[in-house]
């Protein structure tokens, strides 16, 4: 067989095995730190939708269980994003709104955060509230 390559002499059928094991697995873990993965990307839409639709309602208009994000007091100038974020990730207690607390979200990677921030500022310009 011309092309092929034979393994070394004395190496085992379990080390190549093993060894072709190693490989695959050091190329999925580079694909994943790459963000080649699909999971990789936060989807902020997908996480709005599932999370935070409910309450402050799909466009951000608020509902009876919780307010407008497109509020005053929710727009860059009175809420940075990082401040946003950790609302988000740890809770907003009950004085802060006549809607009752709104539970933390401490699942959500960074990533999952700033995406969620990005989407609320997305439907703030699309309600023509910041500039596009």
């Amino acid at each position: 067989m011309t092309g092929m390559r034979q393994p070394a002499p004395g190496t085992s059928r379990a080390a190549r095995v093993s060894a072709a094991v190693w490989l695959v697995a050091v190329g999925l873990l580079a694909a994943v730190l790459s963000g080649c993965g699909a999971e990789a990307e936060a989807d902020g839409r997908a996480l709005f939708a599932t999370n935070c639709a409910v309450c402050h309602g799909a466009a951000g208009e608020g509902t009876e269980q919780g307010p407008s994000l497109l509020d005053a007091r929710y727009l860059p100038d009175q809420l940075s994003d990082a401040e946003m974020a950790a609302g988000i990730r740890n809770g907003v207690p009950e004085r802060e709104f006549e809607f009752g607390p709104m539970p933390g979200f401490p699942r959500f990677e960074d990533d999952d955060l700033d995406a969620v921030v990005e989407v609320v500022r997305e439907l703030q310009r699309e309600a023509g509230l910041l500039e596009p």
